[in-house]
């Protein structure tokens, strides 16, 4: 099992990660930062922390929360994933984060905090990250299917949610893959990124290009060398005349290929 970089997050975001929202601020070096949402309870009273006056999520102090992040995310049987605290919010007296992300979960995570400190903790919802998930390659691909719920319907079982909060929870893209994949397919952040991986697939292929002309061109002119250089014992052959005459109209295109590859480049620079 190894991290997944930035990069490897980028190059897997649509295919086997998808993240909505999905926000190029919040990706790390080798994680992920996932913003809170509105909803969220206190453990003990099963009420909502969030203050519509203020647009805050208000952590009670001495108290535990429940928090569903903002985003909703998927990933594939080859990628599983760990929830981390921030240290800022750690250093405020909030407890740590450990958790895990499931093969195949889709959904939204519902994330339980303590406030050990005597001062209430604010956070805005959608705003301010509270959260970091780190994604790992596995070894294997999984078979064993996620037992969890999007968002954690068999926890918050007796908790006080309003209309809103259920139609929230209840929209499809935070339950069905597909219809993630397209909601995420909306995020100006991951069509920059497409953009970018399609223009390095296009370069990795006008390389290849390059390398095989040359490659090609190298060939042609070490095989006429050399027959040129053996012509006293094949210039009775049949097929002699013909290969040379090929070869030296080689050596002339390839070259001709190359520079109109080259300014073919250039012009789309």
């Amino acid at each position: 099992m190894s991290t997944l970089s930035n990069l490897d997050i980028e190059k897997e975001i649509g295919i086997n990660i998808c993240i909505y929202p999905f926000s190029k601020k919040n990706l790390r070096g080798a994680s992920y930062n996932l913003t809170a949402s509105k909803l969220a309870w206190d453990v003990a009273t099963k009420k909502s922390i969030y203050n519509p006056q203020s647009n805050k999520l208000v952590i009670p102090k001495q108290s535990s929360v429940l928090i569903e992040t903002n985003e909703s995310i998927w990933v594939s049987k080859q990628i599983s994933g760990t929830y981390h605290s921030k240290v800022a919010l750690v250093s405020k007296g909030l407890s740590h984060i450990g958790t895990t992300l499931d093969p195949e979960y889709v959904g939204c995570s519902l994330i339980a905090i303590h406030n050990h400190s005597n001062q209430d903790v604010s956070l805005t919802p959608e705003i301010d990250t509270f959260a970091t998930l780190v994604f790992h390659y596995l070894n294997s691909e999984a078979s064993i299917k996620p037992g969890n719920d999007p968002g954690r319907p068999d926890i918050l079982h007796g908790y006080d949610l309003s209309h809103e909060e259920d139609t929230w929870l209840d929209q499809d893209f935070r339950k069905i893959t597909d219809r993630l994949k397209t909601k995420m397919q909306e995020s100006t952040d991951f069509q920059e990124i497409v953009e970018r991986r399609k223009s390095h697939r296009i370069k990795i292929g006008s390389g290849m290009v390059y390398i095989s002309l040359c490659s090609l061109l190298i060939l042609t002119i070490l095989s006429y060398g050399i027959l040129a250089s053996k012509k006293t014992f094949f210039s009775n052959q049949a097929w002699y005349d013909p290969v040379m005459n090929a070869l030296l109209s080689a050596t002339v295109a390839l070259p001709t290929a190359l520079l109109t590859k080259w300014l073919s480049d250039v012009g789309k620079s």
